[in-house]
């Protein structure tokens, strides 16, 4: 969705909203397609796609959240509390707050299976590393000579 489109142009019943709300509205839909098509990607497991998304998304959020306070402290620029364009933007936030959903359950299991497999792979590495077998002769645990370190880590994100 183009940033420079007006909300009225891309939805027929859109009422004619300027200022902030405008803003508010423009980047609602811009997150949404964008959110959409991380998770789309995520789905595909292509992370290099997800993350190359990543630049945008973070301005847009910033973007997003500055235009909301904005008008959380101007909340007058929208009109009453029942104006249609109020009624507009929820229209639209609640396909935002979807997309934000499925977004989040996806990314949820991915972590998920991650742990599961560097848990996994951390259980069969110490299984094949014996374990401390008493005392020697100082009082401290007797660790077997040949004993490597066992680490495994995981820093990518998502």
């Amino acid at each position: 969705m183009p940033l420079d489109a007006h909300p009225s142009e891309l939805h027929n019943n859109a009422p004619i909203i300027t200022g902030p709300g405008e803003k508010l509205v423009k980047i609602t839909l811009a997150l949404t397609d964008l959110i959409k098509r991380e998770t789309s990607f995520l789905k595909a497991h292509r992370n290099k796609d997800a993350q190359a998304l990543h630049g945008e998304k973070s301005r847009l959020m910033a973007e997003y959240r500055d235009t909301l306070n904005n008008l959380q402290v101007n909340e007058h620029l929208l009109g009453s509390k029942d104006s249609r364009e109020r009624k507009y933007i929820k229209s639209i936030t609640e396909p935002f707050r979807e997309a934000l959903r499925e977004h989040a359950r996806i990314v949820l299991r991915m972590k998920a299976v991650t742990e599961g497999l560097i848990k996994s792979v951390g259980e069969e590495v110490s299984k094949r590393n014996p374990s401390v077998t008493g005392y020697n002769k100082t009082a401290a645990f007797a660790v077997p000579q040949n004993q490597r370190p066992t680490s495994l880590s995981l820093n990518q994100v998502i």
